[in-house]
């Protein structure tokens, strides 16, 4: 694992070596939840050095499943992401053209619909060699029984440490009762609508998904266009749970309009090829909102807190957790009232 504490010469000399340049300086840009980004100056232009968390830590390969998402994504001629340069599995780190912009701002009508047309347009590749050696998105839900596993799994994993903190307690027992709730009602609309409870959605209907997919992970270049970034988790998906993600995702904080919005472009270019997207999409949503309370919730894990404070958290603790949970708070009552 290479660290995010290291000097910066230690970073710098690094990258340099991966990129086969004489000499390079580094300055960190940020720190993701799971990553500390650097630019890199040198011999051979700039670059952006990405350091990923050890595998020991989280199994999930992130810096393999980036990689290859860029790859394929720039091999396809997609040009609205960062061009993969270099990747070093034993120090898992990699570098990627380094893209000049700002942060994309606030979500407006026009960037609901850049983020929608970027998603319908990477469904075009699925039939492009190299797509189905693609692996599945981070969390991704391929059935309704995948959607509850994962609120009840994250229920669990939450539970196990709710005694440590009374009010994270007394918000899981509410949240348990709707979530009992939510699941009973989605196995029997399931029935209802036709659509197996159990059964897997049709690989010809599954969505290519960069996941962790919003504002929040795009960057404004000089010419106003977005470039999107952070392909940590991208893979296939149920395009619903992927849509449902995206007008939840707190880090873009779409409004009611323009989340529907995003819905109904998304969902009238996809209807063709798959007629019940929205009615799995309105299916699985209250689930998917409860799974999203628990994401918020993730600081009270303390291993997603030790990755969160090598990745640059600075804010105290326990301040950071009330300002989840108020937002987990918030998320529920605007949606499952």
């Amino acid at each position: 694992m290479m660290c995010p504490t290291y000097a910066l010469d230690d970073v710098a000399s690094t990258g340099a070596a991966l990129l086969g340049w004489r000499n390079a300086a580094a300055t960190p840009v940020r720190g993701g939840g799971n990553n500390r980004i650097f630019r890199l100056d040198g011999s051979g232009g700039t670059a952006a050095l990405k350091l990923y968390p050890s595998q020991q830590d989280d199994a999930r390969d992130r810096l393999g499943q980036e990689f290859a998402a860029l790859s394929f994504l720039w091999g396809c001629g997609v040009r609205q992401v960062p061009r993969p340069l270099a990747q070093d599995r034993v120090r898992r780190c990699a570098a990627y053209e380094w893209v000049e912009g700002t942060p994309a701002g606030e979500a407006g009508p026009a960037e609901v619909d850049c983020l929608a047309d970027f998603f319908v347009a990477l469904q075009e590749l699925r039939g492009r060699p190299g797509a189905e050696a693609l692996a599945a998105a981070s969390a991704s839900c391929f059935s309704a029984q995948m959607v509850a596993r994962q609120l009840q799994e994250r229920l669990q994993r939450i539970g196990e440490v709710a005694a440590n903190s009374s009010d994270l307690a007394s918000f899981l027992e509410g949240t348990i009762r709707s979530a009992a709730a939510v699941t009973d009602r989605l196995r029997k609309e399931c029935e209802r609508a036709g659509i197996g409870f159990e059964q897997p959605l049709a690989r010809s209907k599954c969505a290519l998904s960069p996941s962790d997919f919003g504002l929040h992970n795009a960057v404004r270049r000089p010419d106003g266009s977005l470039t999107f970034v952070d392909f940590e988790y991208f893979g296939w998906d149920d395009p619903a749970k992927a849509v449902a993600d995206v007008m939840l995702h707190p880090g873009t904080a779409l409004s009611a309009e323009l989340a529907r919005r995003y819905r109904a472009r998304v969902e009238t270019a996809l209807q063709r090829q798959d007629e019940h997207l929205g009615r799995r999409l309105d299916l699985f949503f209250p689930a998917i909102v409860l799974i999203w309370s628990l994401i918020l919730l993730n600081e009270f894990l303390p291993e997603r807190w030790v990755r969160r404070t090598l990745a640059g958290e600075t804010a105290a603790r326990t301040a950071a957790q009330a300002r989840q949970l108020g937002k987990a708070r918030e998320l529920l009552a605007r949606h499952l009232p």
